[in-house]
């Protein structure tokens, strides 16, 4: 019994050893997948949320990474960059004839670039403009916190400022030329052909030059009057005020306006008459020229005006109910900001609104040129969806957590981090896409790949005039192709798959078309 006990010992692997020796197997075949069966780089990967390197339906290629953080396209054929994002820190998206548009911590801060321009801005931290003008000649400015301009101009000469220590500040905002030292201490400013010294502002301040000498001395008196264009005179500011704005106008268009703030005022505008008590609350305006009239009465709560049909007609009794119609626009709020129904007629297109905060905004537009009708419709939180019958374009995606109207930079930028599902179709140009991408399907007329990360992927064309199924499983490590008339046959391992060239196989046919949303 010992000896044959020892037999059986000696031929028989423990079981560890036959584990030893399975592993050892598995580890030879991997490393001849590794070998000779990986997906070259110029090959589909897709291992999302990790890594995903695909043909996306017009044959650009897209690198995605960190399930959707980064995104990274080229022109078909493996050519130029066209897009790439951090999101939802930034995005440069190239455009046509050397144009190009950058989003920055969207919606603060954007980046414009032409080929004689570019403007970058993030609000309120800083601004920067470049211009490249007709003689080669480059000017700039920069303005950022705290406080600081720098500024070059056409001449060569660069000026700058510190707010509020002090500088020089030219072409800013209205103003031709501003110089400054310890604002409010003092200021001058230039514009037009006139001078303004500012001191303490805004307590003292003289104007000379263009429109004659202007004064003041806030609040005791102000003497504000350019000579020929108005004159606004304020005693007590702003007890007593009195202005005659629009001297250089016929009779008819110059207005005459005064007020003991706040118990009464008075305007007048050829005809026109406005009167207004305990300013801002109550006030009544009327113009028997045209018969427009308009009344302020508890402003801004209540609002009624009407009677001239070239100017808005406005109802408001807020909350509760508000209607206007002018140029074009007729909108009803009721319950306001609750629910909106609007009606646009413009000279392009009508436009129909419904608006229910926040569950519902939905809005249809018909073209008068062509006809056709673009609508977006969103139930707040399921779904969104856009469909563009001009563009042929249909866009879809669920869930949609923002409440708001339709933001493109709020789609793009934020909401692959909640859609579980989009499908987009514009022309013959088919995509689809699920959270993080682990689903992606994208067609086109050349060719239709679906993907299901690791697990299944197949590719349809048409091979030399046949229509040609590929499909890959684990990760590439099975492929097969199956056409007609010559059945299937074993493709070489492709990990991690499904291997698929970037590049797609031209098989247009007449008539053929992608699947349809509608």
């Amino acid at each position: 019994m010992g000896k044959q006990g020892g037999d059986q010992t000696e031929s028989t692997p423990y079981p560890s050893d036959r584990t030893r020796c399975a592993g050892a197997r598995w580890a030879a075949a991997l490393a001849l997948v590794f070998l000779f069966g990986c997906a070259s780089p110029r090959s589909e990967r897709h291992l999302a949320p990790l890594f995903t390197h695909l043909s996306v339906a017009g044959g650009d290629t897209e690198i995605e990474l960190a399930g959707g953080a980064i995104q990274m396209r080229w022109d078909a054929g493996g050519g130029a960059l066209n897009y790439w994002s951090l999101r939802p820190l930034y995005s440069w998206r190239k455009l046509q004839d050397g144009h190009s548009f950058s989003w920055i911590l969207p919606p603060l801060g954007t980046r414009r670039v032409t080929p004689t321009e570019e403007v970058t801005q993030v609000l309120p931290i800083t601004r920067y403009a470049q211009r490249t003008h007709p003689d080669g000649e480059t000017t700039w400015s920069l303005l950022t916190l705290p406080g600081i301009l720098w500024n070059k101009t056409k001449d060569g000469r660069v000026v700058r400022a510190w707010f509020p220590f002090g500088g020089v500040m030219e072409h800013f905002f209205s103003f031709d030329r501003v110089d400054f030292v310890l604002f409010p201490l003092f200021a001058r400013t230039q514009r037009h052909g006139r001078t303004s010294y500012q001191f303490l502002w805004p307590f003292f301040s003289y104007s000379k030059g263009a429109g004659g000498p202007a004064w003041r001395v806030w609040p005791l008196a102000v003497n504000n009057r350019w000579e020929g264009r108005y004159d606004r005179k304020s005693f007590l500011w702003p007890l007593f005020t009195m202005q005659h704005n629009g001297i250089h106008k016929p009779e008819r268009f110059q207005q005459r306006a005064w007020m003991v703030w706040p118990f009464f005022g008075m305007s007048k505008r050829g005809e026109a008459r406005s009167w207004t008590t305990l300013w801002p609350f109550f006030g009544y305006t009327k113009d028997p020229r045209t018969g427009f009239w308009a009344w302020d009465g508890p402003w801004p709560l209540v609002v009624f005006q009407g009677g001239d049909p070239e100017r808005a007609e406005r109802k408001r009794v807020w909350p509760f109910y508000s209607y206007y119609q002018g140029d074009g626009l007729t909108s009803r709020y009721y319950l306001w900001p609750i629910y909106n129904v609007r009606h646009e007629d413009m000279r392009e297109f009508t436009k129909d609104t419904r608006y229910l905060f926040p569950l519902w905004h939905g809005w249809t537009r018909t073209s008068k040129e062509t006809g056709l009708v673009t609508t977006w419709a969103k139930l707040w939180p399921l779904f969104r969806r856009y469909h563009n019958r001009e563009e042929d374009e249909v866009l879809r995606a669920f869930p949609c957590l923002n409440p708001f109207w339709r933001m493109q930079f709020v789609d793009e930028h934020y909401a692959w981090m909640w859609e579980l599902w989009t499908e987009e179709r514009k022309f013959e140009h088919y995509k689809q896409r699920s959270w993080l991408g682990l689903w992606r399907r994208e067609t086109d007329l050349d060719e239709d790949r679906r993907s299901l990360v690791g697990l299944w992927a197949r590719r349809e064309y048409l091979r030399q005039g046949r229509p040609t199924t590929e499909t890959s499983m684990l990760f590439g490590l099975i492929r097969w192709r199956s056409q007609e008339e010559r059945g299937s046959h074993f493709l070489p391992a492709a990990f991690p798959g499904p291997g698929w060239p970037l590049q797609r196989t031209p098989s247009r046919l007449e008539n053929q078309e992608g699947p349809r949303l509608r």
